[in-house]
Parts: structure tokens; sequence; C-alpha cells
């Protein structure tokens, strides 16, 4: 296929949120997209449309052996080309239709070149995915900002006997075995202890997220010390735990209900250097 214009840029996984439009404090941001929008005389870079309303976007090179992600431009775009490059989110709030057509205009391309672009954008987002951590490299001085301190994450990754686990398929029977329950003193025979739903783990994002039944808090504990705390009211219990910035080995929770407590198996934190 010919050379495109307009080409769609599928983000991994693990470099949601990188990006300096909010990792930046609001000032330095403003100063590299104003400069951003001053090199395109307010233009959008791709098609040329002139407005007030430009983004600036940011195109990165991901390299999967070095697991690094080098920032290589920030340019102008207007919306519609910029809801090209996140076409994955156009289609999300139902644009998706639009923002094709308007590839296939930019780009003086057919249907079937637009999907076999996309497919291809796919099949890297997919490979680069195996990457759990990408590690930023950036000039900023080249964009127009000075004395910029880029700020690394800190998100170790969790391992557990819980990562591959099918909730919807396995048997309460096999899903008690993942815990230890303790019946409440003295027991209440017609209440249970609390009983989890599921545990979802993002090593991506650096989240825990557990649903569970018939439960009054959650207690998290960091290498046997209590680090918070959440109540529920009533009703299924959904709660999110994020482990960036936690420093140590072992992560375990306890779920507290009338009917007695159940306590996690260990979540073991690795340092991101071990990935």
């Amino acid at each position: 296929m010919k050379d495109l214009k307009l080409k769609i840029e599928l983000l991994p996984k693990g470099a949601w949120g990188n990006d300096f439009s909010r990792t930046l404090c609001k000032k330095d941001w403003d100063i590299l997209r104003n400069a951003c929008y001053e090199r395109a005389n307010h233009k959008c870079a791709i098609c040329g449309y002139e407005t007030d309303d430009l983004d600036a976007h940011e195109v990165w090179d991901f390299n999967i052996e070095t697991k690094t992600q080098t920032l290589i431009d920030i340019i102008a775009l207007c919306g519609r080309c910029h809801g090209v490059k996140h076409i994955r989110n156009s289609q999300r709030l139902g644009y998706g239709e639009e923002a094709k057509r308007h590839f296939m205009n930019v780009n003086k391309c057919s249907e079937l070149d637009y999907a076999s672009h996309l497919t291809q954008a796919q099949m890297d987002f997919e490979e680069r995915n195996k990457i759990y951590r990408w590690k930023i490299v950036a000039d900023l001085s080249k964009f127009g900002l000075e004395n910029a301190t880029i700020k690394e994450k800190n998100i170790p990754f969790v391992r557990s006997v819980y990562e591959y686990v099918d909730w919807a398929t396995m048997s309460f029977e096999d899903k008690k075995k993942l815990f230890q329950l303790y019946q409440s003193s003295p027991p209440k025979y017609w209440i249970n202890p609390p009983k989890v739903i599921s545990i979802e783990i993002d090593n991506y994002q650096g989240t825990i997220e557990v649903l569970s039944n018939d439960t009054n808090k959650i207690e998290w504990y960091l290498d046997k010390q209590k680090i918070k705390t959440k109540y529920n009211v009533v009703g299924k219990f959904k709660t999110i735990l994020k482990v960036e910035n936690l420093n140590g080995k072992e992560l375990t929770f306890a779920l507290f209900g009338d009917g007695g407590k159940t306590f996690s198996k260990i979540f073991e934190l690795l340092p991101q250097e071990v990935l």
C-alpha cells in the first residue's frame, strides 16, 4: 500500500497514561502544546485544516527488544485526524464510521486500504502488549520545554494464584480452596463468611480489583502491615487497589463480614526490572 499521510496509532496497554499531557504539570504541558501549535501555524499538520481548536498529539516509536518508547514528535492535529489516530476510542464513542471516512478522504484510498491498515495496526498493538512496562525516552527541549523532569512510574508486577482463574466457570467449592475462611464466633450458621466473586489483576496499569458478597470491609496488608481499609455499605462490594509505588514483597487482603472472615493467598510484588 502507498505511503499514508494519516495513520492509525494504537498505544499498547503498558503505555496508557504515559503521555505528557498527563504526567507533566499543566504549566509545562501548556508550553509544549502551544509551541506545537506555533510550529504548525495553527493548522492541522496532516490535513491542513485551520482552527483554534487543535490537539497536541505525541508520536512515539516502540522498541520491543529494549522495552522503550521514544518520543519522535509532537504534532498539531484537528479533532478529526486525532480521532483517526485513536480509532478505538472513536469507535467506542460511536464515531468509528466518521473516522474511517476521514481516513479514506485524507489518504485518497479505498475502504480495503483502510481495513488492511487497521488490521496491521491491531497486530502491532497485540505484539506490543507483550511488554508491561515501557521506559520513556524523550528530549523535550527539542519541542520547546527546557529542564523538564520526566516521571517514571514505579508499578511492581503482581504474580499470584489468582491470575488465570476462570471465575465464571469455577465451582464454589473450588473457589473456597483459594482462601482461608473463618466462621464468626459464636457461629452464625445462617450467614457465611464473605464470598469472593472474582479477582481481576491488571498488570499493565497495576491494579487489583476484588468483587465480593457478604462483606463489610476489606483490609490490605503489605508484608503483614496494614496499608488500606475500605468499608462497604450494602450489596456486592467492589474495591480496587493500585500497587503503584508500593515497596514490598508480599500483599494480602482480608474480608470481614457478619458471618466471619476470608483471607487471601499471597500476591507477590516483583520489581519492574524483572519484567
